[in-house]
C-alpha cells in the first residue's frame, strides 16, 4: 500500500505514511523489525517516520524502554481508533477498485475459532471455492478476542466467533446460528441411558463426575463455570482443551465426562460415544463480523451469504 498523501491542517502536516508506520508497528506487537519487513523498508526508516509524527504532534505516541517500543501513550491510545478508521476507508476504496477491475480474484481472510473452522465452515469453504476458484481463501484460527481485534485492525476481512464480537461498537455483526452444549460419555458409561434425552442428567449429578471441557474463554466455558457456581457446585475439571476432538478422545479413554458444543459432536468419528443434550448452560449465538465503517470485497459478501443460508431451513 503506497501512501504519500500529506494532510495539511493549520499547524499539522501529517503524512499517511507516518500513520501507516504507527499502525503496522502496533499490529506487529511494537516490533519495528517485523513491521519493517512487512513494509519492505528499513527499521531506521520506520523510526524516522514515527519521530516525524511525534514531532508534528509535539507528544510521544509510543512508550519506550531504552530504544524498544513497549506500548502506547495516552495520546497514542486516543489516536489508534482514528488511524484504524482512516485505513478502513482506504481499504474500502481499494476494494471498490479491485471489484471494478476483477470481482472474482483476490484474497479473503476469515478469522475464526477452531470450533467454527473444524465443525461448521467446511461445507461453506467448499461451496465458496467452487464459486470463486480464483480467490485465495485464508482461514486464521485465533481466540475470540483476537478475532475481534484482527477485524478491527484490518488483519482479517471477516471474523466468526461466539464471544467478544458483539462487545465492539466498531464491528457490524450478522447472526450466524444458535447452539447449545451436549454432554458426551462412552456407551458403557452409567449416564449413557440418558442418550438423546434433553436434560436427562441434572447439574448436581453432572458435577459429581470428573469433567472434561473447553479452556477458559472458548466455546461457552465462562457460562459453564457461572452456572455451576450459581448452583453452589464445584465440579472437578480434570482436563480443559481448546479442541472438541481432544475432549472427545479423552472421554473415550475414560478420563471423565465431556461437555462440548453440540455442533462438535461427531458420532461417525467417535462411535463409542453418545450425547445427552442439555440446556442448563444456555443458548449461544455465533456471529459473523466485519468493520462497520468499511466494505469487504463482493466475494466477501458472498461468503457471508453462504454462511447465513447454511442454517436458514
Amino acid at each position: 500500500m503506497a501512501i504519500d498523501i500529506v494532510i495539511n491542517q493549520r499547524h499539522l502536516q501529517i503524512q499517511l505514511k507516518q500513520l501507516e508506520t504507527v499502525w503496522h508497528t502496533i499490529v506487529n506487537g511494537y516490533n519495528l523489525s517485523q513491521a519493517a519487513t512487512l513494509l519492505h523498508t528499513s527499521q531506521s526508516s520506520l523510526s524516522k517516520q514515527i519521530h516525524a509524527l511525534e514531532s508534528q504532534l509535539k507528544a510521544d505516541v509510543f512508550t519506550r524502554q531504552g530504544k524498544r517500543l513497549t506500548g502506547l501513550t495516552p495520546i497514542g491510545k486516543a489516536l489508534l481508533p482514528h488511524i484504524e478508521a482512516i485505513f478502513a476507508e482506504i481499504r474500502s476504496i481499494e476494494n471498490l477498485s479491485l471489484d471494478f477491475n476483477n470481482a472474482s480474484e483476490g484474497t479473503l481472510t476469515v478469522a475464526t475459532t477452531h470450533t467454527q473452522a473444524r465443525y461448521v465452515l467446511p461445507s461453506i469453504v467448499k461451496a465458496f471455492r467452487e464459486k470463486f476458484c480464483k480467490v485465495n481463501l485464508v482461514l486464521q484460527q485465533a481466540d475470540p478476542e483476537t478475532i475481534a481485534q484482527m477485524v478491527i485492525r484490518g488483519q482479517a476481512n471477516i471474523g466468526i466467533a461466539t464471544e467478544s464480537l458483539l462487545n465492539n461498537d466498531v464491528l457490524r455483526c450478522h447472526r450466524y446460528y444458535d447452539w447449545s452444549h451436549v454432554v458426551i460419555v462412552p456407551k458403557n458409561h452409567e449416564l449413557a441411558i440418558f442418550a438423546g434425552v434433553l436434560d436427562g442428567v441434572d447439574l448436581p449429578t453432572l458435577a459429581s463426575y470428573p469433567l472434561i471441557t473447553y479452556h477458559g474463554g472458548f466455546t461457552g466455558r465462562g457460562m459453564i463455570d457461572q452456572v455451576f457456581a450459581k448452583e453452589g457446585l464445584t465440579p472437578e475439571i480434570v482436563l480443559a482443551a481448546l479442541d472438541a476432538d481432544v475432549i472427545s478422545t479423552y472421554v473415550s479413554s475414560g478420563l471423565g465426562v465431556g461437555i462440548i458444543a453440540e455442533m462438535a459432536y461427531e458420532p461417525k468419528h467417535y462411535t463409542d460415544l453418545v450425547a445427552i443434550p442439555i440446556t442448563y448452560f444456555g443458548r449461544f449465538t455465533s456471529w459473523i463480523a466485519v468493520r462497520d465503517d468499511s466494505e469487504v470485497r463482493k466475494f466477501g459478501h458472498e461468503f457471508i451469504k453462504l454462511c447465513q443460508e447454511q442454517f436458514a431451513n
